[in-house]
């Protein structure tokens, strides 16, 4: 039972270290972002991921999303349509590779 609540209390300081070591690494002195993925991971992992995340979203906004949001609030059909299909299309084709 100690060991279990010793592990449980690691395990929770480190999960609370972890953002502020990742806010460290990702800008250098000049201001600019390093590569937070290597060029060959993103490219040959990432962005499959990305095609496959844009598809999906297109597939779950056009049944679900889009009807539902039309009957309820038209005005707003833009929205979840940034969320679903544009952020993956953006970071799939617009983005720089290693950029993530």
């Amino acid at each position: 039972m100690r060991i279990g609540s010793a592990v449980l209390t690691v395990m929770m300081a480190l999960a609370l270290a972890v953002p502020a070591a990742a806010t460290n690494t990702l800008t250098r002195d000049d201001g600019d972002y390093e590569h937070a993925v290597p060029v060959v991971v993103d490219a040959i992992l990432l962005r499959p991921m990305g095609l496959m995340m844009t598809a999906l979203g297109a597939v779950f906004y056009a049944f679900p999303v889009a009807p539902l949001t039309a009957i309820t609030r038209p005005s707003d059909l833009g929205k979840p349509f940034k969320v679903l299909v544009g952020a993956p299309a953006r970071y799939t084709f617009v983005d720089p590779l290693g950029q993530h």
